[in-house]
């Protein structure tokens, strides 16, 4: 009796089918997973700005507000220490995110700093992606906090 070694060319199909749905999948959460993860990094990346603004406008006593400058798809936030109409990278008091395919959804007007009391101007900055949104909010006092916008849920 001879017996056959080996697997027939069906079996080889369908391991290989099942192969290419497993990597497919992965391959859709793991861009998934990058895009929460750029759009998380961005809003630290603000949060830390508003941060160095805040308590550069305390120790210096001196005013910090907050504009938008866009070109096409690229945005920047430019405090008012700086007169600069472009986006540069080297330039501590602008922000250049660092993933281009976050945008800039809202930001409150006149968002701000002043150095009188570490005090500010409240507002909040929504930044989103295809994987959500977040929302960097300041106080009054000048409390910088983010928030997870999900849903209908708002941040307070």
């Amino acid at each position: 009796m001879k017996r056959e070694q080996g697997y027939t060319l069906i079996e080889t199909l369908v391991a290989i089918t099942l192969i290419l749905i497993l990597s497919a999948a992965g391959l859709y959460g793991w861009q998934t997973w990058q895009q929460q993860q750029r759009l998380w990094q961005t809003a630290s990346q603000v949060r830390d700005y508003l941060i160095f603004l805040r308590n550069d406008a305390n120790w210096h006593n001196q005013d910090h507000k907050l504009s938008v400058l866009r070109d096409h798809a690229h945005w920047c936030l430019v405090s008012s220490a700086q007169s600069s109409e472009q986006c540069t990278a080297n330039d501590p008091f602008i922000l250049l995110p660092a993933w281009p395919d976050i945008t800039l959804k809202e930001i409150t007007p006149a968002l701000g700093f002043y150095g009188l009391r570490s005090t500010a101007w409240g507002g909040h900055i929504a930044l989103e992606n295809p994987a959500g949104e977040w929302v960097v909010t300041v106080s009054a006092w000048g409390r910088i906090r983010l928030c997870q916008r999900t849903g209908d849920a708002a941040c307070q």
